[in-house]
């Protein structure tokens, strides 16, 4: 049975908690990569640099954007989460102090990098941020405008789910560096597009969207089609908004050929749901693991201890960081998901992470790293942890 009223309410209420933590965290990361600290540099400033801090300078569009895409969406989240009790302004005032203190915090960590430049413009344009978020939030609850609560399938949503979502999200955004590329694209709309086509990468994006469909399953019930639209549109949008990101056919082609899979997942039963997601996403990812299969005869290359780069297009070259946790994690998550036990999952995976690595080795421009096998064991820890300290989550509860 599904959940609802004051149990959805609180159910949200963790979520939107989550959401505002990943929030924090992208904005920490683009107001602070590429992490180049000194505390040489910090020691080194002074009364100059401190007047310069704090005068009004026009600040670059790319700044504009980024304070759009960060805090407009922290000030939206932050104040759903004051007290109801507290009243209008007070809840506008706590809010604007939040993101106000936060963006203060960041210029000033922002003082100890080689490359950062603290700003006042910045304090008060992310304030300024805030602050219109929260009002837009206040007043259209003022209107009687209140979102429409999704029905959860269950009375807490999966941490492990989620957590496959933000990490796929965070793929398509990386370094977190927005531009204002997509501006040009507006005079160009023929350029926005990559026209390369690639089978791999292709398969690449239908398992992921496949995987995508099935964790959104997991924590909604309705209305299901129009979340994950909602976030398909997201994750292609960003491909242009953000620098070092480029909407690729590929993608495109991928989102729109796993449609009629996910109306099969979504509508079939709970138990065969999950192994109906598993029976098309994974041949498809260990294609796109291996694609193009251009296996040489010279001696295979290993770089156990290497990682790959953040993030990677998956046209081109394996699979950055960011992809391989995505995708290992989904893949843990989902045989967990069809009732494997744990420990079968865990010897399963390991066993095919190592086994793609070392096909990987012989392919030219690519080596065998253990970074797979690593996210495969903490992936298998996070789902037992969530097995164990929360099985009332995996539950659904009558209603209120």
């Amino acid at each position: 049975m599904a959940i609802r009223g004051s149990s959805t309410e609180r159910a949200l209420r963790r979520a939107t908690v989550w959401l505002l933590v990943f929030t924090v965290l992208f904005m920490l990361y683009a107001s602070l990569y590429p992490f180049d600290f000194s505390l040489a540099h910090l020691a080194s400033l002074g009364r100059e640099d401190l007047l310069r801090s704090l005068t009004w300078r026009r600040p670059p569009r790319t700044d504009l954007v980024a304070n759009l895409l960060f805090y407009l969406p922290f000030g939206v989240l932050a104040v759903s989460l004051t007290p109801r009790n507290w009243g209008t302004l007070r809840r506008f005032g706590v809010t604007l102090g939040v993101g106000t203190g936060l963006s203060i915090l960041i210029e000033c960590t922002q003082a100890a990098t080689l490359t950062r430049d603290p700003s006042i413009t910045d304090v008060t344009l992310n304030g300024l941020s805030t602050g219109i978020a929260a009002l837009l939030s206040l007043g259209a609850r003022g209107l009687g405008l209140k979102p429409v609560l999704p029905e959860l399938r269950t009375n807490r949503p999966d941490i492990v789910a989620v957590l496959i979502i933000a990490v796929w999200i965070a793929s398509h955004a990386a370094p977190f560096m927005p531009t204002t590329r997509f501006v040009w694209y507006f005079i160009h709309p023929d350029r926005a597009l990559d026209w390369q086509w690639s089978s791999g990468a292709f398969a690449g994006f239908f398992a992921s969207y496949v995987l995508v469909g099935a964790v959104l399953r997991s924590l909604v019930r309705s209305p299901f089609w129009r979340l994950y639209f909602s976030l398909a549109l997201v994750l292609l949008v960003a491909r242009i908004v953000f620098r070092g990101q480029r909407l690729d056919i590929n993608e495109c082609v991928g989102f729109l050929l796993a449609l009629p899979m996910i109306w099969q997942i979504n509508y079939s039963t709970e138990q065969n749901a999950y192994r109906l997601a598993l029976l098309w996403a994974a041949p498809a990812f260990g294609f796109f693991a291996l694609a193009p299969f251009d296996f040489s005869t010279r001696g295979p290359d290993f770089e156990w201890l290497t990682r790959p780069p953040l993030t990677s297009r998956l046209s081109s070259g394996e699979p950055g960081l960011l992809e391989v946790v995505f995708f290992y994690m989904g893949a843990v998550w989902l045989l967990r998901e069809v009732r494997i036990p744990i420990h079968r999952v865990l010897i399963g995976m390991l066993t095919t992470a190592l086994l793609i690595e070392v096909a990987q080795a012989w392919e030219p421009n690519r080596s065998g790293q253990l970074f797979a096998p690593l996210v495969v064991v903490c992936a298998a820890v996070l789902v037992w942890a969530r097995d164990r300290l929360s099985v009332s989550a995996r539950r659904t509860v009558p209603s209120d």
